[in-house]
């Protein structure tokens, strides 16, 4: 008796920055994320796959920038290659193409229909929109016919005098007309060249001085050397022999700076931290870490840090007020922020 065939997996490529942009003025990373967990509540065990346009980063609010790269680091969000011919909207479609996905956009793609005719095929192509009260709604949908892709194709007709058609391979001769000769154009002068003007002495500029470095020492650390920094950003910049935060929340400390140096001087790298699930970002969640006299230190832990293979979402694994067992694995002095993963 043969095997029943596997059901094919439901794959999905998510146009993110129209589906980010839907019913707004600018792009929403937490719209985006929205989305996309409602469709894995729809559909459990869809494989998605978020691709947003490169100037996504640039368009999205400030305090959303950090959080973009981190997703983008992660492998969560995808951007096409600098410089790719049709931006995003053709490497989403090269995207589905090869994987057999679905695109999840509300966009067209009016310029790419003859190359990708599969877009009118039924369930190649769905559309999703925010619903107040209910929530996102997701729905098939076919592709708008825009002027490029239902305009006719003309065909060349030609008759001969006697009112025949003439066929493929037949030579046609022109009526006799007498050709007009063309006058030729009269010859425009050449301006005069212009004079160049005198260059006036040039001041000789001394080269500015080198910048000279800063070697900044931090306890429990490997301290980096770093050039001195400009007017415009004078904040310093520490790197530890740890792994480097994820989370990067604005430019704000996190914590305290002496509660956060007590944590330091309790948590070693690699310990074992007791940790209470505070509240949950788009790819992680925040974590509360008491202190013995019981300040809270806030902590962070991304979903890459929550199994292996790692979660779609940190809630997957950890609910609200739920006290795990995690390892310290990184600090960020500059933040005062410290990296978490679930033992």
């Amino acid at each position: 008796m043969s095997a029943s065939k596997a059901p094919p997996r439901h794959r999905v490529v998510v146009d993110g920055s129209n589906i980010a942009t839907e019913g707004r003025t600018t792009p929403s990373l937490d719209q985006l994320d929205a989305a996309v967990t409602a469709y894995l509540e729809e559909f459990p065990g869809a494989e998605v796959i978020v691709v947003a346009d490169a100037t996504f980063e640039h368009r999205v609010a400030p305090e959303d920038r950090s959080r973009f790269k981190e997703a983008e680091l992660a492998g969560e969000i995808v951007t096409p290659p600098a410089g790719a011919i049709g931006r995003g909207d053709a490497f989403i479609l090269k995207i589905a193409v090869r994987i057999g996905a679905v695109v999840l956009s509300n966009d067209s793609f009016q310029e790419f229909h003859d190359e990708h005719p599969w877009l009118f095929e039924p369930d190649r192509l769905t559309g999703g929109k925010p619903v107040p009260g209910v929530g996102w709604v997701f729905t098939p949908r076919l592709p708008v016919r825009g002027a490029k892709s239902t305009r006719p194709v003309r065909k060349l007709t030609v008759a001969l005098p006697n009112g025949e058609v003439p066929q493929i391979g037949a030579t046609l001769t022109p009526t006799s007309k007498v050709a007009k000769v063309a006058k030729p154009a009269k010859a425009v002068p050449k301006p005069a060249k212009a004079v160049p003007k005198e260059k006036s002495p040039s001041v000789k500029k001394e080269p500015a001085a080198p910048r000279t470095a800063k070697v900044i020492k931090v306890k429990g650390g490997v301290a980096k050397k770093l050039p001195k920094p400009s007017k415009e950003d004078a904040r310093t910049q520490v790197e530890l022999a740890a792994p480097v935060v994820a989370l990067r929340r604005g430019r704000q400390p996190v914590n305290p700076e002496a509660d956060f140096e007590r944590f330091i001087r309790a948590y070693k790298l690699r310990s074992k931290v007791t940790g209470e699930v505070r509240s949950f970002t788009s790819h992680g969640a925040v974590i509360g870490v008491n202190l013995s006299d019981g300040t809270p230190i806030e902590c962070y832990a991304p979903t890459t840090n929550l199994g292996n293979p790692a979660p779609s979402r940190a809630r997957d694994v950890l609910q609200r007020g739920e006290v795990h067992q995690f390892t310290l694995l990184s600090v960020d002095s500059v933040r005062r922020i410290a990296e978490l993963a679930l033992r």
